[in-house]
Formats: C-alpha cells, sequence, structure tokens
C-alpha cells in the first residue's frame, strides 16, 4: 500500500524547498512527493511536505495562517530585500528608539498592503516574477492584502533586530522589513528567517532529514507521517448525518438539515472539514453561510459546497 499523509520537515538553511522534496522522494522511493510552501534557500524552519495520495492536499496547507522568526539587518537596503541581493542603499547612522520602534511594529497589525517583491515566486502573466528579475526586467506589481495577527520585538542588537510574527497566508517577510526600515529612516532587510509555525505543524515537533533518513531505515516511517486528518484540523469541522455521508464522497452539495453541527464562527466562504461517521474525513467543503446564521439557515438551502472530496485518504 502506498504511504500517504504529512511529514513536518525542519528545513535546513541552503537547501531549496524543492530540494527537500528531492530528498524526501529519496528516501522513500516515492515519486508523489510535494511542498506546502516555499522557504528561501536561507529560511530554516517549518517546511509540511505531502507524501502520496496526500499530495491532493497540498494547496489546501499552504492556506494556513503562519508564525516567523524574523532577524533584521538595519542600514542596508537590497535589491532582493534580504541578504543575498546587490546592496542599493547604506547608511551607519543608524539609532533606534525603542519606544519608537515598538510604536511603528504596532502600526502593522492588522490587515496591511504589500508590494510582492520583485525576486519572488509571484506570477505576472504566468511567469514567476523571480524569472523576470534575472533578466532585467521590472513590472508594475499590485498591492496585495494580508493580515499581521501579531507582531513581538524581541531583542535589538545593534545593526540587527529580532522580531517574532504571527500573519495570515502570502506575507512576505521580506517586504515587512523593507516596510519596516523605511519607517525607522535607515533602511533594511531581512537577514535571517525561521518559520515556527505553518498551521496546526510546530518547529519544535519537526524533524531534520537526517533524522528522516534513519526513522526510514528503521521501519518506523508511519510514526512521523501525519495522517491526512490530522494534518487539516485547523480547518474548522462540520458534522453530517451518517445517511449523508453517500452524498458527500459523491461530490454533492450539502443542505442544512443533513448537519448535525455547524461551528458559529464559520464565516460564509471559509473553508470546513466535512466529518462523517465516527468522525470520518470525507471532503473539503466551501461554507455558502456563517455560522452565526446556521440556525435560522432554510433546511433545503445548500450551505456546503464541494472543494476536495477525500473519503479514503
Amino acid at each position: 500500500m502506498e504511504l500517504s499523509g504529512v511529514l513536518n520537515i525542519n528545513k535546513s538553511e541552503g537547501m531549496t524547498s524543492h530540494d527537500v522534496v528531492d530528498v524526501v522522494r529519496r528516501f522513500l522511493k516515492i515519486r508523489r512527493v510535494g511542498h506546502t510552501g516555499t522557504l528561501d534557500p536561507r529560511a530554516t524552519g517549518v517546511l509540511p511536505v505531502c507524501v502520496g495520495r496526500a499530495t491532493r492536499i497540498a494547496q489546501f496547507l499552504t492556506q494556513a495562517d503562519k508564525e516567523y522568526l524574523i532577524t533584521m539587518r538595519l542600514g542596508i537596503t537590497t535589491d532582493t530585500l534580504d541578504a543575498d541581493g546587490k546592496v542599493l542603499s547604506q547608511t551607519d547612522d543608524i539609532s533606534v528608539d525603542p519606544v519608537k520602534l515598538r510604536e511603528i511594529l504596532n502600526g502593522f497589525v492588522g490587515e496591511i498592503q504589500q508590494v510582492p517583491p520583485l525576486f519572488s515566486a509571484k506570477k505576472h502573466r504566468g511567469e514567476r516574477l523571480y524569472r523576470l528579475a534575472r533578466r532585467g526586467e521590472t513590472v508594475k506589481r499590485e498591492p496585495v492584502t494580508v493580515k499581521i495577527y501579531d507582531l513581538t520585538f524581541l531583542s535589538i542588537d545593534l545593526p540587527f533586530i529580532r522580531i517574532r510574527v504571527s500573519c495570515s497566508k502570502g506575507t512576505y517577510a521580506r517586504a515587512l522589513c523593507d516596510d519596516i526600515g523605511r519607517e525607522l529612516g535607515c533602511g533594511a532587510h531581512l537577514f535571517a528567517l525561521t518559520r515556527t509555525r505553518s498551521g496546526r505543524f510546530l518547529v519544535e515537533e519537526a524533524i531534520i532529514l537526517d533524522q528522516l533518513r534513519k526513522v526510514v531505515e528503521e521501519g518506523r516511517i508511519l510514526e512521523v507521517l501525519i495522517p491526512v486528518g490530522e494534518a487539516l484540523d485547523h480547518l474548522p469541522a462540520v458534522r453530517v448525518h451518517p445517511e449523508s455521508s453517500r452524498s458527500v464522497v459523491q461530490g454533492s452539495g450539502t443542505v442544512a438539515a443533513s448537519l448535525i453541527s455547524f461551528p458559529s464562527g464559520v464565516e460564509k466562504g471559509d473553508l470546513v472539514r466535512v466529518l462523517g461517521y465516527r468522525r470520518r474525513l470525507l471532503s473539503l467543503a466551501e461554507a455558502t453561510v456563517a455560522g452565526r446564521e446556521f440556525a435560522g439557515t432554510d433546511p433545503r438551502r445548500v450551505v456546503l459546497k464541494p472543494v476536495r472530496v477525500l473519503a479514503g485518504q
């Protein structure tokens, strides 16, 4: 039987995310392997890797909130917004008032607009921005809305500042450092980055590739391979009556009368897990109503729109 599940890998510095995927393929001797969100080569930390049929959920894991430990280098800006780039400006005139710094950091909490870095994997007319950048091409990049849930000052040792950031998917740590540097008036770039959390995956529970190799050699891979249902447990769960399970796995929309429970915190458009008998994961679906409105919903109304059937994972 083919292995299926998610590995919580602690990526080492110097490796690309694709390098990690290639190593996992070699260790497990399986082709169906994919990561769930690129980490730059200099970055370390949590990189969930989907194996086997679990690759079908990779796109949904990328939507999870993230947490990072960031080291900023003040006084230098670069074209890539990190330490690998070409220096664009440099100053030794750096002074930071801790009170002012905290005020600036607090100003970034909440919904903010970010311009995607030119050296990034975001696409412009079907082509990755970093490919355009390497050819010397510059294109206009539209700002994107992201959310910073928490931004905590940790330490300062000029020219370096360390912060912890909890944020939504799609947040660019490099762009955040560049923006903070502009507010400070001295410029800055991302010097070091560790992703400490991605959804339910924590760096404290992640394994490095050398540990994975040992686990595989000892035949203990199932001890670290996280089942699909657990990997998705950052998503709210909706339960359906057992007799409705068949229609769910056939990809039909689910009406209100078919549900046993619908969390009040769910908003219209949210992605949810659909659980059947004995809380078996049946599918992922999009809520068409908010949880707070569910009690007054017409029982015949379709409240869940199918997104991906997962029964049998």
